[in-house]
């Protein structure tokens, strides 16, 4: 039993020594040891991307849900000020939250296309083949 006592009291030494006495840079072997093995490193161990959070993907639907009923109530209403304006207005809303939308849902997406019927029709579509509904 003595001699477990003398090992801890020899490991304590040598890690207070350790401490407290300066150490000398590295050397050059070492570091380009330290470098080389960062890089495989972070070869290895790829950072996956995160999953989407469900309350975001849901606060979007809801939000695509709202802005189509605006849009419906305003085509269907004649005498409304302002019609066009906020027509434009609520479209390009609803554009850019099917953009968001396909982002999330991993849609394979054409950024280049203009905004226009045809490729809000499309998004839909994806976005209606992954199960999403609003």
């Amino acid at each position: 039993m003595e001699w477990l006592a003398v090992l801890v009291l020899f490991l304590t030494l040598c890690v207070l020594l350790n401490l407290l006495l300066p150490h000398p840079p590295p050397s050059r072997w070492r570091r380009g040891v330290e470098r080389r093995t960062a890089r495989l490193t972070a070869r290895l161990h790829r950072h996956r991307e995160p999953e989407p959070d469900p309350f975001d993907t849901l606060r979007l639907q809801t939000r695509l849900g709202h802005l189509s009923t605006k849009i419906r109530s305003i085509e269907s209403t004649p005498h409304v000020y302002a019609r066009a304006h906020k027509l434009m207005a609520l479209e390009a809303a609803y554009d850019d939250l099917l953009d968001e939308a396909c982002r999330l849902a991993g849609c394979p997406g054409e950024a280049e296309m203009k905004r226009s019927e045809e490729k809000r029709w499309q998004e839909e579509q994806e976005l209606a083949a992954r199960g999403w509904s609003w």
